[in-house]
């Protein structure tokens, strides 16, 4: 396993998408896993986007460059594109991307009998969340979670184990979630650092 890839991927990262015959600059948008979700700043020939040829993702990391093979796809929004990629390399700590959406959330103790605590979040990914501490909050291990997408009037139910506590923070990583809802979250990291990247 590489290392020197402690920070080598992040959202509204510039790089470059080696398509063979030519190179697009690209940003990163964000990821999830494998995946790369990234924006062209230049014209893809409709060939180059066939998910059984090898391309290279070109990124710079410490001063470096490293090219990482990718398979490239359409991607979820117009121009964009997936490069899923095939070297075993851990670009980072974080499987998922992440952004600073504030969505109201009630926390409590799993199997605890007491009340939720309602407070929000200060950041989400599709593999956990950072809540903001509240003075009712009840330290645990792993903790019962509901997200509230009030603009999607919709719930989202999931089992979270505890990473780090501070006194105005408590992040959290997810070990039971439905994958419609991991989708959902990545959804919603995907549409903010998108209108960032714009």
């Amino acid at each position: 396993m590489a290392t020197g890839f402690a920070s080598a991927l992040s959202e509204g990262q510039p790089a470059q998408l080696d398509l063979g015959e030519e190179a697009v600059p690209c940003l990163v948008v964000g990821f999830s896993g494998p995946d790369v979700v990234l924006a062209p700043g230049g014209h893809i020939p409709e060939e180059a986007i066939d998910p059984r040829n090898v391309s290279f993702l070109l990124i710079e990391a410490g001063g470096t460059l490293h090219a990482l093979k990718a398979q490239v796809r359409e991607g979820f929004s117009d121009g964009e594109l997936v490069a899923t990629l095939l070297d075993p390399f851990r670009l980072q700590r974080r499987m998922f991307s992440r952004a600073p959406l504030v969505l109201p959330a009630h926390v409590r103790p799993l199997g605890s009998q007491e009340s939720q605590v309602t407070t929000f979040t200060r950041d989400i990914s599709a593999g956990g969340l950072r809540i903001a501490r509240q003075s009712s909050y009840q330290p645990a291990d792993v903790h019962e979670i509901v997200l509230g997408l009030v603009q999607a009037n919709r719930e989202i139910n999931a089992t979270a184990e505890t990473v780090r506590e501070t006194d105005k923070d408590v992040s959290l990583s997810f070990v039971e979630i439905a994958p419609e809802d991991r989708l959902i979250l990545a959804q919603l990291t995907f549409a903010y650092h998108r209108r960032s990247a714009a």
